[in-house]
Formats: C-alpha cells, structure tokens, sequence
C-alpha cells in the first residue's frame, strides 16, 4: 500500500471541493500540500443540475466567496452565457447577481484554474475509511479506479461528497445507483461516519428533463434577455470592454467558441481577459397546462415521493412539478423558462418542472407545453436520494464535534444548491489549512456575511429539508449587499493572508485599495454636491432620486469611479438612516453574540433549566449564548437562567441552583 502525505485533504470534486481545496492552497502555498480525491477529476467543476450560478441571496454569497479570494465568480465570468441582476424593482439590499452559465465551459474554466494552483494535486479514486486516532484525523485510505489502495495522511481533511453518500436515482419505479446521470454513487463513506458515531439522515433532490433545442418552436416563445451590458461577478473581471471574438453557433444551434474564448482567459491567468468572453444567448418561456396537472394527479401514486418509494424531505423552495400541483391546487399552469445550456450543444435546460415521475408522464408534461408540442427529451428528469450528516454535529468552522480535523462542506451538511457548498467550502477550507499551521480559527458573524447567516443556521437548527439560501434568513441584509461584500471580507482575507500567494490575490488587493480611495472621493463629491440648492446627501435619501440622477449630478467629479463603487455609495447614502439602527442592533448583541459558553457540556451542568431547553443545548452544542439565543425551544427565561448556569460552573460553584423562573 503507497503512503502519501499533505497539509490538508479535500475529498470531492464539486463547488464545495474545489473552493476548499483553493482556499487551503491560498494559505498553505507550498506544492502539493493540498491534496484534491474525487471519483472522476474529468468531471470537477461539473455543474449536475441548472448551469446557472447566483440568483436572489445566492448572489451575495457569490460575491462574498470571490471577497475571500474563491474561485467560483470568476469561472461565472469566464463562462456566463447571460447574466442579470434579479429583483431590480426592489432595494439594492435584495437585488441579486445571476448568470446562465455554459455548463461545458464552466467545468473546464474551474479544472483549468485548479490545474495552475501547484499546491493541488488532484487523485483520482473514493475514499473507504477515514483515519482517525485518539479523536483527531490523521488521514484516509483511497481505493484506486483500478483498485489499489493508498493512505493519504492529513492533519485536516475536508469531506465535500455532495449527493454521492449511498446516492439513489428514481425516476418513476426505477431506481438507479449513483450521485447524479451516469456517475456511480459513494458507498463506503456513510458507514465509515456512522462507525465513528455520526448521525446520519437522508435527504432529495431533483432536476427537470432537457430538451433539444432545434425540436422547439424557439422563436414562437417570449423571448427573456439578460442584461445589456452585463456585470460581471468578481471584483476581478473588467467591465464590459473589448471582447474577444468568437464565433457563434451555427444554425443547428451546435458550435464550439468555448475553447477561443477559455484560452483568453487561460493566457492571462484569469487576471487581464476583456469581459464577456462567451456570445449572449436569450432565454424562451413557456408554462405547463391544465391538461398536464390533471395527468399528474392521476398519475401521483407512480411518484417516488408519494408512492413511498422515497420517504426523504425534498426542497420546499424549490420543489418539483408534481410538489407544485399538490400545494397549489387552484394554479392551472406554471411558469416554466426554457434555458440554453452550452454553445457547444443544443441541450435546453426546463426550469420549472424538476420532477422524478415516469417518463410516459414527463413525455405529456412536455409536449403539452407551448412551443414544446414535438419536444425530443434528450435526458429525463430525476430525483436523487442521498446521505447527509445532521449539521448540528459541526461548528460554524465546519469542524466536527466528534473529530478535530475532519471538516464537513456542502450537501453532506443538508444544504441545496452550488452557491451554498461553494460557501461552505471556503469556510472549511481556510479552518482546515489555519489549523494544519496553527493559527486561530476563523468564524464568520451573521452581521458580516450570508456566509456567516449560513453556517450559524445549519448549527442552530435541526433541517428537515435541504437548506437554501434567502435574503430574508438575514436580519441585516440592509449591510449584507452583493456590492458591498469587498467592503466586508476582502480586508478578514488580507489578514489571513488569503491574497498573498498568488497574482490573482495580489491584484484583488490592490483592485480593493483602488476601491477604497474611490468611495472615499466618490463620499467627498457627493458632500460638495448641490441640485438646485438643495444639498446633494438630503436628495439621496428622497423617494425619487435614483442611482441614474447621481450619476448626472456629479458628473465629472464622479467620472473616476466604477459602478460598483456607484452602486455601494449610493446605496449607503440612501439606507443611512436604516444602516445606522442596524449597527447599533449590533453592538447592542455584541457581547450575547461572542461570549464563549463552555466547550464540554454535561446534563448535569444544565439541572434547574426545562427539558426542551436541556435537550437542545445538548444536542447542538452552542458555542456562544448568541447561539444558544437561536436554538429551537430555547425562550428569554432560558437564557436568564443559563447565564447563572454558566456564571456557576465557571467558578465551580455546586449550589443549587434557583427555582426556574415560571
């Protein structure tokens, strides 16, 4: 049996993976010191369901990961298809970035940028066992593609498996092994955790069938257009420029610029290419029918979700056709938009209608759609079913409780969506490389990012189905912007030194200085500005004034400045009032937010406290009495009472305690 040895292990190739494995690259900077196992590396990067990256709340953690120095928005950049910005009728504190992605050139823009990272060497096999000695990883053994064993030794290993843990495909009666189409699922993982005593739970997802595109009445369909000129994701793609010229796809919809315009961007390092790359493609619409519903209530009982076939909890908010028909009983249709997935196919992506039913039923859904009457389904739509590990076994870190070192991200945490385990991935990816050389643990705060509202929700709360993100989980979304997410993260990645090791970094760094002295002068123009006598910051805050009218005002003294720097400061002035209230929330939870509670909980610490509230502190662990606050059954008296709890133990105090308030 061969041995190796790394800094750090990351286990699965998917957006979880791959942003832990960068992150750890970014701050160990030494070759091959971040080892990257997944079953297939051809297929890192692959995005298995919407090639789309962003959307409502998911944006801003986008945003935020590129903050950190993660990879995913500039792979958006390199290989968006169409981007807009969504909710544009609302606030800029719930306006949210999204780009249709070309699902080809995606994975490759991300297997290109972990290729040019030395620290990551990727191996191809799956995991059997972990090692683990005394309570602490040391390592994992990988069974080979052909079969041979090797034991790669960690002080920190990353498990990212997405939905591969005992994976199951169901599409009507049929039940197929595996993670997601054609892929075989992980196996030996989930009984490996539960040996050394995780709990395990089992969670679905699904996706819609995909259409060929040339058996479409295309051009009979509402056309949606992305936004003209787009913008781009990171803080390091330039604004619309010159692009490079590519050619676009023929008329059978199948051409191939991915390759000319990937290269552009591989000769730069991803540092300099002119932004968009990829020709903008428009989306159609359409909407299922009456018709269709009455056939899939007729045909509910060959559904694995309500034959009993399945019995785990799908996505509430993002549920599948026939989810949609049960709850919404008097909706004769639903919308349903008709997304290009790649120029180098003519694969139409059906948003709306992910469904696992048979596939005579799906064959009726959608040819009774409008447009899609002679519809070829090209690939049928599915559900997956799949193992995960009950989060409150982790900490915001992404650190087991029951295992120091062994780090858990993405899907295996019961969250949904890319955005989420992308997020997740960075988190557990810096904690896992910060305590390979020894230095404190990173955590983010619910007030400082999605990210941060993320990790503290999966460890507060018991999830029954996959977690998705929204921009109404965070309280202080008013500071939790996707403009702003430089402003919060860049300068907690310059700390930790996630920007120095590369040129990528160090152009973020200084991209983020230029940025400061921007807001700065923007800040003092604005203060000099007047509009008919009426000073420029009053009329910020007026019903009327729009970003556009700032824009004109200044003029010249605001010609400098980019439009995100625009989009911050108009934003800021406009919310004044409101981010004020907000920041002195803060400091007024501050200290409930960070006081420690005790590392090692025993039942009989907690004697005096109601059983709902003993079992919760049990059961998730707080780390803070700001966690504790948000546990599920925890009411303002338990909190009283737990401070005197704590206050007690801390100086050994064995008194009884007093009678619980009624």
């Amino acid at each position: 049996m061969t041995t190796r040895g790394f800094g750090v292990i990351v286990i699965g190739g998917g957006h979880a993976g791959v942003e832990a494995a960068w992150a750890a690259a970014n701050l160990l900077q030494e070759s091959g010191s971040v080892a990257l196992v997944t079953l297939d590396p051809s297929r890192i990067g692959v995005m298995s369901c919407n090639p789309a990256i962003g959307g409502l709340a998911k944006g801003q953690l986008v945003r935020e990961v590129d903050a950190l120095g993660g990879l995913m928005a500039l792979a958006t950049d390199a290989t968006g298809i169409q981007f807009r910005m969504l909710n544009t009728s609302k606030g800029q504190a719930v306006h949210g970035p999204r780009a249709q992605c070309d699902k080809h050139a995606y994975a490759q823009a991300v297997q290109m940028l972990v290729a040019s990272r030395p620290e990551i060497e990727v191996i191809a096999g799956s995991v059997d066992r972990l090692i683990v000695e005394v309570g602490e990883v040391r390592g994992v053994v990988v069974r080979s593609p052909g079969g041979d064993e090797l034991t790669l030794h960690a002080r920190a290993v990353v498990l990212t498996t997405g939905t591969f843990m005992r994976g199951l495909m169901h599409t009507g009666e049929q039940k197929t092994a595996g993670g997601r189409h054609g892929e075989a699922p992980a196996v030996s993982i989930s009984a490996a955790l539960q040996e050394l005593g995780f709990e395990l739970g089992r969670l679905k997802t699904g996706t819609p069938p995909r259409l060929k595109r040339s058996s479409i009445r295309w051009n009979d369909l509402p056309p949606q257009f992305g936004d003209d000129p787009p913008r781009p994701f990171s803080d390091l793609t330039p604004r619309p420029g010159n692009s490079i010229a590519v050619p676009a796809p023929g008329p059978s919809g199948v051409g191939d610029p991915v390759d000319a315009a990937l290269d552009g961007w591989r000769s730069t390092g991803f540092v300099a290419a002119s932004f968009p790359l990829l020709p903008q493609v428009e989306c159609r619409q359409t909407q299922t029918t009456a018709a269709a519903h009455e056939l899939i209530r007729a045909n509910l009982h060959r559904a694995p979700m309500y034959s009993g076939q399945i019995e785990s909890a799908g996505p509430r908010y993002c549920p599948s056709i026939e989810d949609k028909v049960v709850r919404f009983a008097q909706r004769e249709s639903h919308g349903v938009f008709l997304e290009p997935e790649s120029h180098r196919d003519d694969w139409i992506y059906c948003n709306g209608i992910s469904t696992s039913l048979p596939t005579d039923v799906q064959d009726a859904i959608v040819r009774g759609m409008p447009g899609c009457e002679q519809a070829v389904i090209y690939r049928y739509g599915y559900a997956v079913e799949y193992d995960m590990v009950r989060p409150h076994q982790i900490t915001v870190t992404g650190q087991t409780r029951l295992v120091r070192g062994l780090y858990l991200a993405g899907q295996i945490n019961g969250t949904s969506g890319y955005e989420e385990a992308a997020a997740q991935g960075v988190v557990a990816g810096i904690n896992a490389a910060l305590s390979v050389i020894g230095k404190p643990e990173y955590v983010i705060g619910r007030d400082q990012a999605y990210i941060g509202v993320l990790m503290d929700d999966l460890v507060t709360r018991t999830p029954v189905e996959p977690y998705r993100m929204f921009t109404s989980r965070a309280e202080y979304r008013l500071l939790l912007r996707a403009d702003n997410a430089a402003d919060r993260l860049t300068p907690d990645a310059q700390r930790l030194g996630l920007l120095s090791s590369t040129e990528l970094g160090r152009r973020r760094s200084r991209l983020f200085a230029d940025r400061r002295e921007q807001i700065a002068s923007l800040n003092a123009a604005i203060d000099r500005a007047t509009l008919e006598g009426v000073p420029v910051p009053r009329l910020i805050r007026t019903q009327n004034f729009e970003l556009g009218d700032l824009r004109r005002v200044l003029d010249a003294p605001g010609a400098g400045a980019t439009d995100s720097v625009f989009d911050t400061v108009y934003a800021d002035r406009r919310y004044e009032a409101y981010l004020v209230r907000q920041r002195a929330e803060i400091r007024r939870h501050a200290e409930l937010e960070h006081r420690r509670l005790p590392t090692e909980w025993r039942d009989a610490m907690l004697d005096g406290m109601r059983t709902e509230a003993r079992q919760a502190i049990m059961r998730f662990r707080p780390q803070t009495f700001g966690q504790a606050s948000r546990l599920e059954g925890i009411t303002p008296a338990d909190m009283t009472l737990l401070a005197v709890l704590v206050k007690r133990h801390s100086r050994g105090d064995t008194d009884a305690v007093p009678a619980r308030p009624s």
